[in-house]
């Protein structure tokens, strides 16, 4: 198969590197994502597009038909997470859209890949009971670097209710000192500001000041060991891991402490639409999952049960 020498197009084929370098370019330019979402569109994509690359690098895009998406879909339903599935089909339903409109594809395949239906199964949000995070947040050696670093990692998650990409995107200028607030880059490209609580303030601090001078990168969260290096968000989830298991408290991943700081908020009287404002929630609906954490406002709407006239249910 031949290409052209500028982008390496002929037709409806192009080069496996272009396709994924155009896409992605396409990600930040067009749609604004986050280095993260580019990252896990361009792995699923990949993996697509390995399948249909012959053995120069050239994919043939307009020989691509909708049964065989289908079926490339569908055979790697049996190796995801419902969730992980919607992810991977979402990312695979963009690029058909951009090879469409890059005249990649002989037309829209994008209507090839269904619905990804993630039911919960009647499942509620789980946050760590008030002592299990109590000795969560006590693992750390605040003695050292990687101790002072964890731990305000910890306390940024359950206090602020972080996800752990976007404690791994905090970057030193999102810190307002003055104002007491942290501007934090969420879920869809938007920007969310936080109060910084005078807990979470000064343990942040402790390890701002321990942070690894040779680090060249604006965000806060650096690799103390080697060469000091942005985390990312899975580094995040792994330390939450690490402390949780040295807690003994099990398998414990990043979004639990997003779930306790959400009930850390109804706790204190809050409402669940503060819980929204606090996530970052665009919808109020999506707050609603958090209904069962709120046992005193729940309590009202339990009706008696009945009873018979000797008073015996």
């Amino acid at each position: 198969m031949s290409s052209d020498g500028a982008g390496g197009r002929a037709g409806c084929q192009v080069r496996f590197e272009v396709a994924v370098g155009d896409f992605e370019r396409f990600l930040l330019v067009g749609k604004g994502a986050s280095a993260a979402t580019r990252q896990c569109y361009g792995r699923h994509v990949r993996a697509m597009l390995a399948e249909l690359c012959d053995a120069t690098g050239t994919i043939d895009l307009g020989c691509v038909s909708a049964g065989w998406v289908r079926s490339y879909v569908t055979r790697l339903g049996g190796r995801y997470a419902p969730q992980s599935l919607k992810l991977m089909a979402t990312a695979v339903r963009s690029f058909l859209s951009f090879a469409w409109m890059s005249g990649w594809t002989a037309g829209d395949l994008t209507g090839a890949v269904g619905p990804v239906i993630t039911r919960r199964s009647g499942r509620l949000p789980r946050a760590l009971a008030a002592e299990d995070l109590r000795r969560l947040l006590a693992s750390p050696d605040r003695r050292t670097t990687t101790g002072l670093r964890d731990h305000a990692l910890l306390v940024l998650l359950s206090r602020l209710g972080l996800r752990a990409g976007e404690a791994a995107g905090l970057c030193l200028d999102d810190f307002d000192w003055c104002a007491a607030t942290v501007t934090v880059k969420v879920k869809g490209g938007g920007r969310l500001r936080l109060p910084i609580p005078a807990d979470v303030g000064v343990v942040v601090v402790a390890y701002l000041r321990r942070r690894p001078a040779g680090a060249s990168c604006r965000e806060v969260f650096v690799a103390v060991r080697g060469e000091p290096k942005p985390m990312t968000s899975r580094a995040v989830t792994q330390v939450v891991a690490r402390h949780a298991a040295r807690a003994r408290l099990g398998i414990v991943r990043a979004h639990r402490l997003r779930h306790s700081a959400a009930r850390a908020v109804l706790v204190a009287g809050g409402s669940l639409s503060e819980v929204g404002e606090l996530l970052g929630h665009a919808n109020g609906q999506v707050s609603m999952i958090y209904a069962s954490f709120d046992q005193q406002s729940l309590a009202v709407l339990v009706r008696p049960w009945p009873t018979a006239a000797g008073g015996r249910p």
